[in-house]
């Protein structure tokens, strides 16, 4: 497949990342707000002479301190899907930074929605007998508006090739 010029403007562009409720801010104030509680209530065990009960308690900030930072970790990861003239680019990135870069013809892209049990579902671009899996990390309403989108804009990208008319 010939090369895509970077500097040609996409048609349709959108950047996935996994969904996180609590803000790394929040997060660090809920860590400091339960370690000031255990810190209270370890003096008052430690006054009554049942210090090794500070410890254990010292571990449940650490756990979740922890528990914060993986997770914090793991919303770095993401996708950013482009669709440029005669090219459908799929870029992922790991949770460690770790890009990939995959490229598709749209002319021969098919976009399959894969319902499952329990309202799952996954979400494929599947050309030439293969199938890639895109936004494992969404949920079951997000991959579904995804793939009308997806497969609307491929569509038109094959019906009009000329970018203005997209």
């Amino acid at each position: 497949m010939p090369a895509v010029p970077r500097a040609e403007k996409p048609i349709f562009r959108i950047d996935l990342h996994p969904p996180r409720s609590l803000s790394g801010r929040a997060a660090r104030n809920i860590v400091i707000l339960l370690a000031c509680a255990t810190s209270i209530i370890g003096l008052i065990f430690w006054a009554v002479g049942a210090w090794p009960v500070v410890g254990f308690l010292g571990v449940d900030v650490v756990l979740l301190a922890l528990a914060f930072y993986f997770s914090f970790r793991a919303a770095r990861a993401g996708e950013q899907i482009e669709l440029r003239q005669g090219n459908l680019r799929v870029t992922r990135i790991s949770a460690h930074g770790v890009r990939q870069e995959f490229d598709f013809q749209p002319y021969w892209l098919q976009v399959v929605l894969e319902r499952g049990e329990d309202d799952q579902c996954q979400l494929y671009l599947r050309s030439h007998g293969k199938r890639f899996e895109i936004g494992g990390f969404l949920g079951a309403d997000e991959k579904t508006d995804l793939a009308g989108k997806l497969d609307q804009l491929l569509r038109k990208a094959r019906c009009c090739p000329d970018p203005q008319t997209v």
